[in-house]
């Protein structure tokens, strides 16, 4: 229940009418709704829906090159002018984090990690063009704005990176716990052999 209060909440504050006018003039919430409507739909689908979509391979395909495209410098640009195509890309990037959320579940583990590195090397190189070179990027926002969404970019990443990880090396460390506790129980007391 939690998870889908949060999922709702991050859909409602990225797509609602005061959000999509501060968009026109300001790239942090615009690029925030890209991580929250894309998270949103990661999470709805992998502990709400927990349904396969399409084909594990499919899924992870589509719903990373769905976010790509919108990252890419035409594409952005087209979303932050035209509310139409906003609307369209959000609703898209929903459908991507559905789509990369229902495949997450039958993806082995180093293939989840492969992922993540995957994003971060892509968010980052995006962080340091916004930090050092915003106008390769794009000229609809000032400079000052898209320097300060690099470094909000590059810290959201590696908190969502660190969590990650920490996540992942609890689990290890619960399955090895689970693992020593099986073996203690079955050898706590060994026969005596004399």
């Amino acid at each position: 229940m939690t998870i889908l209060i949060l999922c709702i909440f991050l859909i409602v504050v990225s797509v609602n009418p005061f959000t999509e006018e501060v968009m026109f003039n300001n790239p942090i919430p615009y690029m925030l709704a890209h991580y929250s409507l894309f998270g949103a739909g990661i999470l709805l689908s992998y502990y709400i829906i927990r349904r396969k979509i399409v084909n594990k391979s499919v899924a992870v395909t589509v719903g990373a090159s769905i976010a790509f495209l919108w990252h890419y410098p035409y594409f952005f640009n087209l979303g932050a002018e035209i509310l139409s195509v906003r609307l369209i890309e959000e609703v898209s990037l929903l459908i991507g984090g559905l789509m990369v959320g229902s495949s997450l579940r039958e993806l082995s583990r180093n293939f989840k990690i492969f992922l993540l590195a995957l994003w971060m090397i892509g968010d980052s190189i995006l962080s340091l063009i916004l930090m050092i070179s915003p106008s390769l990027y794009t000229t609809l926002y000032t400079s000052q704005g898209l320097e300060y969404l690099g470094i909000i970019m590059f810290l959201m990443m590696n908190l969502i990176a660190v969590y990650l990880l920490l996540n992942y090396v609890n689990n290890l460390l619960r399955d090895e716990k689970d693992v020593i506790n099986e073996d203690y129980q079955r050898n706590a007391y060994p026969k005596n052999e004399n």
